[in-house]
């Protein structure tokens, strides 16, 4: 299989790569001048920017472009380091540009109400892919979701076996009641979503986090699960409940290590700046 090919076969199965292209050297080198790699999230390659030591860095750099989103210049100065010359040019420099290519996300949205709607609708603004998931035909129809991916309106076992999410996929829970939003947060606990999320009262957490106990999931089963889901902001509405959402979701993807305000408020920056003594 060409670099290209596999390209094409892991965007199409939801799984992020980075491409490694050779973009100016100087020397001979026993690859194309424009040779390109793709490097997979497990380091395993297909194609080649010459092998050697030099090649090895590349994987090891792809992999921490791939975790992190942004694209590298590696730049090898050959002649003033032997050790990276084994099996790749004859001195030199080379220069070889690593570029994450990252699908698109997905979030599975459980409930299709009225904060399933905004919600919906939010996650696309912020660049998701969305899949609404209800039993409710009258809920759950494209009509009500236009531009969602898929809209599925089975029943939750039935749609929860066709659904596959991935370690980019956020799992959002809002379904009618406890023993639903238990059902579905049992469900993701198997899947590999890197995110789940399930909204509701602290009580009704406490609730369906005590019956899966019960059940036998450890408490590491659930450092994925933000429950009840989103950020403290005091959001009552659904529209402001979808803005909480989703401001928790993107914290997760972008890997916000401590969420907290952009701004603090003036008074803050005031106290710091000395006062003039008025003339």
């Amino acid at each position: 299989m060409d670099v290209y090919e596999d390209l094409i076969k892991e965007r199409q199965e939801g799984r992020a790569c980075a491409l490694a292209t050779i973009v100016a050297f100087k020397g001979s080198i026993p690859a194309a001048e424009d040779a390109k790699m793709l490097v997979h999230e497990d380091g395993s390659i297909v194609g080649t920017v010459g092998g050697g030591p030099a090649e090895a860095e590349v994987i090891l750099a792809a992999r921490d472009v791939i975790a992190k989103g942004r694209p590298q210049m590696i730049s090898f100065a050959l002649h003033e380091d032997p050790k990276l010359d084994t099996g790749m040019v004859c001195g030199g420099n080379l220069d070889v540009y690593v570029e994450p290519i990252i699908p698109t996300p997905t979030m599975y949205l459980f409930g299709a109400g009225h904060v399933g709607l905004v919600t919906e609708k939010a996650a696309r603004a912020a660049g998701w892919r969305t899949v609404v998931i209800d039993d409710r035909p009258e809920f759950a129809n494209s009509e009500r979701f236009p531009e969602a991916q898929r809209v599925l309106s089975d029943t939750f076992d039935a749609s929860m076996a066709a659904l596959v999410p991935n370690c980019r996929s956020a799992v959002f829970i809002a379904t009618r009641c406890h023993e639903l939003d238990g059902k579905v947060l049992r469900w993701a606990l198997d899947t590999e979503a890197g995110y789940i999320g399930m909204i509701g009262s602290k009580r009704k957490v406490t609730t369906v986090l005590a019956k899966l106990q019960g059940e036998g999931f450890g408490p590491d089963r659930f450092d994925r699960v933000h429950a009840p889901v989103g950020l403290d902001i005091g959001a009552e509405t659904p529209e402001e409940i979808a803005v909480s959402v989703l401001a928790e979701v993107i914290a997760w993807r972008r890997g916000a290590e401590a969420v907290r305000p952009i701004m603090r408020n003036m008074r803050t920056l005031a106290d710091r700046v000395p006062r003039k003594e008025a003339s």
